[in-house]
C-alpha cells in the first residue's frame, strides 16, 4: 500500500494538475516555442534566448564590416566536420568569462551524448583581453586534439588563463606546450576568430551565449527543457534547412 507520504504526494498532483488546468500544464512540461524570421538570413528563422553576457563586438572584429563572410561560406564555416545523415548540426558560441556559458557547455556536452546532435564549438571572446587568450589556447589546443580539455577548463575556473596555467592544461592533457603556446599566436587561430566574429555579426549576436539550431539561431541562455523542445522540433521538420 501506498504510504500517507505518497499518498499526499499523489492527491497533490492530483489539485496542482486541476488548479493549474491540463492544457496549460502541458504546456509547461513541454513548452511552446515561437520563431520568428531572420531578416537577411533566408531560410533561418530565430527564436527569443535568454541572459547574455554582453562584450565588446570591437574586440573580435563584429563591429566591422568585412566580417561578414561570404554568402556561400556560411554553412561550411556555421557547421564543420562530418555528421550522421539525422543529426540536427548545433553551433554553439561560447567565451571562457561568460557565466551563463559555464552552465550551458555542460548541458550540450550532455545532449550530444543522449540526442541526434552534431555540434561545432566556435570560440567568441567578448569579455575582454583574458577572453580572447583563453579562445587562442582553446583553439590551438584543437590542433593537437585536446579542445574539449581546454574548454572544459578554462571555462570552469575563476583563475586568468595566464600563461603558466594555460601550460598546466597542456602538461595535464599531454600534449606539446610549445606548439601550443606558437600556434595560439599562428595565423589559423586568428582566422578562426575571425571567422566567427563573421558569422556572429551575421547571426546578430552581440553577446554568449548563442546557438544555432539546425535552421534557429537563439541568441541567450535556452534551458534544457527548451533546448530538447527545439531539438525535437528541428529533428520531424520535413523541408530541408538551408544547411542540408
Amino acid at each position: 500500500m501506498p504510504t500517507r507520504r505518497v499518498a499526499l504526494l499523489m492527491a497533490g498532483s492530483g489539485v496542482a494538475a486541476t488548479a493549474f488546468g491540463l492544457p496549460r500544464l502541458a504546456a509547461y512540461l513541454e513548452p511552446e516555442l515561437t520563431f520568428e524570421p531572420l531578416p537577411g538570413n533566408d531560410g533561418f528563422r530565430q527564436l527569443s534566448g535568454g541572459p547574455v553576457s554582453r562584450g565588446n563586438p570591437a574586440l573580435v572584429g563584429i563591429d566591422q564590416p568585412n566580417a561578414r563572410p561570404a554568402e556561400t561560406s556560411v554553412c561550411a564555416h556555421l557547421f564543420t566536420g562530418p555528421r550522421p545523415s539525422d543529426h540536427v548540426p548545433v553551433a554553439y558560441f561560447s567565451d571562457a568569462r561568460c557565466v551563463y556559458c559555464r552552465v550551458l557547455s555542460p548541458l550540450l556536452h550532455d545532449l550530444e551524448r543522449r540526442e541526434p546532435i552534431t555540434i561545432t564549438w566556435h570560440e567568441l571572446p567578448l569579455l575582454g583581453p583574458a577572453s580572447r587568450r583563453a579562445a587562442k589556447a582553446a583553439l590551438a589546443a584543437r590542433r593537437q586534439g585536446a579542445y574539449a580539455i581546454f574548454h572544459d577548463r578554462l571555462m570552469g575556473t575563476p583563475f586568468m588563463p595566464n600563461t603558466a596555467y594555460i601550460r598546466q592544461i597542456a602538461v595535464d592533457a599531454g600534449i606539446d606546450v610549445e606548439q601550443l603556446l606558437g600556434d595560439m599566436q599562428g595565423a589559423d587561430v586568428a582566422d578562426t576568430i575571425a571567422r566567427t566574429a563573421g558569422l556572429a555579426r551575421r547571426f546578430g549576436f552581440f553577446g554568449t551565449p548563442a546557438l544555432v539550431v539546425g535552421r534557429t539561431a537563439v541568441l541567450g541562455n535556452i534551458d534544457e527543457r527548451k533546448l530538447r523542445r527545439l531539438i525535437e522540433i528541428e529533428t520531424n521538420m520535413t523541408d530541408p534547412g538551408p544547411c542540408s
